[in-house]
């Protein structure tokens, strides 16, 4: 986003969060294109994949993640989305080296995300004590995640 948002920016941008959590896919789709068009950020490309994805059109949320990497390569947010689009893709093996690029990156504060979505694509491809170990260590950086504990009571189960 802009740097110091001007109130029609902020103002924009809000509706089309908005529209997006209601479902309002293509208004969103539509105006968060016209915010990248004013001024590109790689959390806009973001919320323009998850649009896509919640539209079933994994490819161009892909390419949205893509984007976001190119602008900033920093944003961890970005790896992760589009390992789980990929993901929903079925592409389980494509999605492993950005999950880990995530997990890598100093600056991304929710790697308790990509160690879930890791443990995923672990137990989808039956690495049963690879997905443990990542549900575990996804639930040791946020004991408030519930899909995380989840996951790893079902693979605790499972390895019993």
């Amino acid at each position: 986003m802009e740097l110091n948002p001007t109130p029609e920016f902020t103002e924009l941008f809000c509706k089309a969060k908005e529209h997006h959590l209601n479902g309002k896919l293509d208004r969103a789709i539509t105006e968060y294109t016209a915010l990248l068009n004013r001024n590109a950020s790689a959390e806009l490309y973001c919320l323009l994949g998850w649009a896509y994805c919640l539209n079933g059109n994994f490819k161009d949320a892909i390419n949205q993640c893509r984007f976001a990497i190119e602008l900033d390569p920093d944003w961890g947010n970005a790896y992760n989305d589009l390992a789980c689009y990929l993901i929903y893709e079925k592409r389980f093996d494509a999605a492993i080296p950005w999950l880990e690029k995530a997990i890598q990156l100093e600056s991304y504060d929710d790697k308790h995300l990509s160690y879930y979505n890791l443990g995923r694509v672990y137990e989808k491809i039956g690495m049963w004590l690879h997905a443990r170990n990542c549900y575990e260590y996804s639930v040791s950086l946020s004991c408030d995640y519930k899909k995380a504990q989840k996951a790893l009571n079902r693979i605790y189960a499972y390895l019993n």
